[in-house]
């Protein structure tokens, strides 16, 4: 897994249990640091949690404040507080309802973890004694937990549909936008179009609804002598559009193909990328799917670098020539 899904509930934030404790204060944000680096917040209540846990922030030190209203700002930037459903009945009335929110999200999709402070867990223990929930980490032990601790930014995988699927399934799951980026990406084979298939499938699909969203690919020259199924940009991008056509009315994503040339003397159009509007995956080994399938390692791409990439398949700033678009809709 590159991008883990977290939830917190709101008391972690409250001035009577971080407050009191300078080593609880360290813990919260280096958490929150932690998960805009490859993390997803949970949203609970329809967004509510963010507007609850604000609202606790006040009796915590300015500089603590300060810390963690940053962290959000970050996390809010890179579209990594996901939204999950309303509480039936009306908001939540205390921390323990909070925490069963997050219990009926974590039933739905499993959560990475759940951090709650001792005294929750001990509230719910007195509800329930026979609660148990491995991915519920109480506070005060966070930074050491395995699962915590376990997190990575590579992701070994063969290069088949499978692992593709168990790779995507969390990345895309809350992302409304996607970007593919392969020179050498065809409508013509399956095991190409097999994987822009599948991440239609994937893309919006948070267990509760689907979103539609839009789905960028960014591939090479059809006309250089090493492209694959040479042939005209313009038969290219109509091979692309009848392809997507029935992903369009299957998923109701908007997809446009862009197709990139090498500028005299300019970059070779090489790398390949998994870009979405939430985090940025180096693919080096490209989109296709093998038989048999062979070993490779996606890697997630720290903030200014996605940036960085994004920006070169953007045409003001990119370093190749966009030779033609075409929209599907």
């Amino acid at each position: 897994m590159l991008l883990y899904e977290f939830a917190m509930t709101p008391d972690l934030f409250d001035p009577l249990v971080v407050g009191l404790n300078p080593r609880l204060e360290i813990i919260l944000v280096e958490l929150l640091r932690g998960m805009c680096d490859n993390g997803l917040v949970a949203n609970l209540h329809n967004e509510g949690w963010h507007k609850h846990v604000i609202s606790r922030l006040r009796g915590l030190s300015p500089e603590l404040q300060h810390q963690v209203i940053e962290c959000f700002n970050t996390l809010y930037d890179r579209n990594r507080l996901v939204a999950h459903p309303a509480r039936n009945g009306g908001d939540p009335a205390d921390d323990h309802d909070w925490l069963e929110l997050a219990l009926v999200s974590h039933r739905r999709i499993p959560f990475h973890s759940i951090f709650l402070s001792q005294g929750l867990l001990d509230l719910r223990l007195q509800c329930d004694p026979t609660f148990q929930e491995a991915a519920c980490i109480e506070f005060s032990c966070a930074l050491n937990s395995p699962l915590w601790r376990g997190r990575s930014q590579t992701l070994p995988l063969t290069q088949s549909l499978a692992d593709y699927r168990r790779a995507l399934t969390p990345i895309l799951r809350h992302a409304r936008a996607l970007t593919l980026v392969d020179p050498y990406l065809t409508p013509h084979e399956r095991r190409f179009y097999g994987t822009v298939e599948l991440c239609a499938q994937l893309l919006g699909q948070r267990g509760f609804e689907t979103r539609a969203g839009r789905i960028h690919i960014h591939a090479g020259d059809p006309t250089a002598r090493t492209a694959r199924n040479q042939e005209p940009v313009r038969d290219r991008l109509a091979a692309w559009a009848s392809r997507l056509q029935p992903l369009v009315r299957r998923f109701r994503h908007r997809f446009k193909v862009f197709l990139w040339g090498r500028r005299p003397g300019g970059e070779l159009f090489h790398d390949r990328y998994i870009l979405t509007d939430q985090c940025g995956i180096s693919v080096p080994a490209g989109l296709d799917y093998r038989n048999p399938p062979s070993r490779t390692t996606w890697t997630l791409l720290d903030n200014s670098t996605y940036l960085s990439r994004l920006q070169d398949y953007d045409q003001p700033t990119s370093p190749f020539d966009l030779l033609g678009m075409r929209e599907i809709r």
